[in-house]
């Protein structure tokens, strides 16, 4: 099965898996810690040698995996994590009923719309599923946005998995003015990006394909500012 493993920060690691099932990258993150490793989502059951063998890259197993966020309950963030037997994983408690998951009790549910957990703040952005969040890591200033905003299709950019992906800012762009984001979900969208440019972002690490480094700020506010555009139409008529 073929991935890309790549560091994105001191001790942030992606591992991009190729999905020939859905013509996409599914997209895990191990934030490498002293008492063991976050996993941010964990991809489908599928996926789980890939994981495994990212861990070996970094001279690890999954027992030393310790917590498992998950970013919203799809099965491509979810199920991967039947193998860390020693994780505590959390997940937002709108996900409880929709959760993708065989054994759910494995998850916990206390998540609400913001805190801190493991040096991540997060924040509930219920954009794509009704319990998705975003998570900030704090230390290396990287923001893990799940599918709230991701690549889901795309090809990768034309400088690599880990890049400033400027052609992949300007298609999603292009994707907004066009209508990507429906009428009716286009508030929440745009709640959730405001709530996002409140934090010092060096790096975007999103749920599928490209992971964006430099001028985070620059590229959410270009999307509020499409966005609200395109929401003063909709007023306007």
């Amino acid at each position: 099965m073929e991935y890309l493993f790549e560091p994105v920060k001191e001790n942030v690691y992606v591992l991009a898996i190729w999905d020939s099932n859905w013509n996409s990258y599914n997209n895990c993150y191990f934030i490498v810690q002293e008492d063991g490793i976050t996993l941010i989502d964990s991809s489908k059951e599928a996926h789980s040698e890939c994981l495994v063998q990212a861990l070996k890259q970094l001279g690890k197993s999954p027992e030393d995996v310790k917590f498992v966020l998950a970013t919203h309950g799809h099965e491509d963030h979810v199920q991967g994590t039947a193998i860390f037997k020693n994780a505590k994983k959390y997940i937002h408690h709108k996900e409880r009923s929709l959760i993708e998951y065989p054994e759910p009790d494995e998850f916990n549910y206390d998540l609400l719309d913001q805190g801190v957990i493991q040096n991540f703040e997060y924040f509930w952005v219920g954009h794509h599923t009704p319990g998705s969040l975003t998570f900030y890591h704090q230390p290396s200033r990287v923001l893990f946005t799940g599918d709230f905003l991701c690549f889901f299709g795309d090809p990768l950019s034309k400088d690599g998995l880990v890049s400033a992906g400027n052609d992949l800012r300007h298609e999603w762009l292009e994707f907004l003015r066009n209508g990507g984001v429906s009428k009716d979900e286009l508030n929440d969208f745009l709640k959730g990006l405001k709530t996002m440019n409140v934090f010092d972002v060096d790096v975007m690490c999103t749920g599928h394909g490209g992971v964006l480094v430099g001028d985070i700020k620059s590229f959410v506010s270009e999307l509020l500012n499409v966005g609200n555009k395109l929401q003063e139409i909709q007023v306007e008529n």
